[in-house]
């Protein structure tokens, strides 16, 4: 062996054993403790090489290097003292030294720029913190995914729902459209009927009136009562065919009219109306108090003829043996609607008829009664529906009567 591997590994210098007096006891306390340590500290590289093998997704893997190395070191110090029980290798002892003060050193360098990131790792109580917390927004994440399906369903319900109802508004209006062209041609139908009835069949029954009054007048001997009495039914009848004809042509001709809405003074259409009813008035003994309509939007001559039924029907039905007592006036209106009613102290009407009376040909009384045809109220109400009004009827049977009309302003 050379000199330098005597001297670094020799035992030119006295061995420990000496200050241990070579005490057996001693010499195999330090002996078997150095083997525990070193033993120790060389399982420890093993576990934490078997740590970065598992786990190569730390961050910090280096760090675990170089403990392992200067662990190992530590290990090789404790060696290098059971060695150096029998032979002073110190020179040896201190190499191992050198190298493991280098690899605690680095170490030592190495660890404190770590110290803040290894501290901001959440500890295991806060990791399960945030692993509570993350299941239970796991949680409610599954909730309102579950939600959220459910409104997606409901969506989709709606989305369904309001097709069938699109085709359903679609298939109304369809069918309204073609009700409107059959509307149409059955009002066509319906105007062409009333000229026709107006012009073609009021001539005959003129026909027969006048014959059947020139009859009677030239056999007025020769006939005997009962011959007269039914001259007279024929006369009557056509009269009242007559005038039945006129009143379903002014039916008709209602709403076809070309006549537009323009702003009239009411007050002077009653005041001309009440003129021209001025010898029905007198013979009938009714008064009549207006009070001021002020000006309104309407078709004038379907207003002139609408309050004419009105204070017709109104002297018409008087109670016997009482004056006709009419009154005409406004009512509170509303931002929408003008209101105008006319009230009379006349017989009344019954509460089960007050719809009924607006129908075509109704008639409450025997025709030997009241004459009439049983039109003018039908007349009445489709000059209001023309307007875009209505009509109420306001009565008790002998106690007379209020018709009260709105038209929109």
């Amino acid at each position: 062996m050379s000199d330098f591997m005597k001297t670094f590994l020799g035992n030119q210098m006295p061995p420990h054993g000496h200050c241990y007096l070579w005490n057996d006891h001693l010499v195999y306390l330090h002996v078997i403790s150095d083997s525990l340590i070193s033993l120790a500290y060389f399982t420890i590289p093993i576990a934490l090489v078997y740590l970065i093998r598992r786990r190569d997704d730390l961050q910090f893997n280096y760090i675990f290097q170089m403990f392992g190395l200067f662990i190992f070191a530590c290990g090789l110090t404790h060696v290098i003292n059971i060695y150096n029980v029998w032979y002073g290798a110190y020179w040896f002892s201190g190499t191992v030294k050198a190298i493991t003060a280098a690899a605690s050193v680095m170490t030592a360098i190495m660890i404190w720029p770590l110290m803040p990131k290894v501290l901001a790792i959440p500890s295991n109580t806060r990791l399960r913190e945030l692993n509570e917390d993350l299941r239970q927004k796991s949680e409610q994440n599954a909730l309102q995914r579950q939600e959220l399906e459910n409104v997606s369903l409901k969506l989709a319900e709606l989305v369904n729902e309001r097709t069938a109802e699109l085709e359903e508004i679609r298939r109304i209006r369809s069918q309204l459209e073609k009700n409107n062209v059959e509307l149409s041609r059955s009002n066509e139908a319906f105007q062409q009927f009333g000229y026709i009835t107006s012009h073609d069949l009021k001539e005959p029954l003129r026909t027969i009136s006048s014959m059947g009054q020139m009859l009677k007048q030239l056999s007025a001997e020769k006939l005997d009562d009962k011959e007269r009495k039914m001259l007279d039914y024929m006369v009557d009848s056509s009269v009242r065919m007559s005038s039945l004809i006129d009143d379903l042509h002014s039916y008709t001709v209602v709403g076809h009219s070309q006549d537009a809405l323009s702003e009239e003074n009411l007050d002077d259409i009653v005041q001309t109306l009440l003129t021209d009813l001025s010898v029905k008035i007198e013979e009938s003994g009714a008064k009549i108090s207006v009070a001021p309509l002020g000006r309104a939007k309407v078709i004038k001559p379907q207003f002139q003829q609408l309050m004419q039924n009105m204070i017709g029907n109104a002297i018409k039905f008087s109670a016997a043996g009482r004056a006709p007592q009419i009154e005409i006036g406004r009512l509170n209106d509303s931002e929408t609607e003008l209101g105008i009613f006319v009230r009379d102290n006349g017989i009344g009407i019954p509460k089960a008829y007050h719809q009924k009376i607006f129908g075509m040909f109704q008639r409450l009384h025997k025709r030997g009664e009241y004459e009439g045809t049983g039109m003018g109220l039908a007349i009445s109400k489709k000059i209001v529906d023309n307007h875009g009004g209505r009509v109420e009827v306001n009565s008790q049977e002998g106690e007379g009567t209020e018709f009260r009309i709105f038209l929109p302003k």
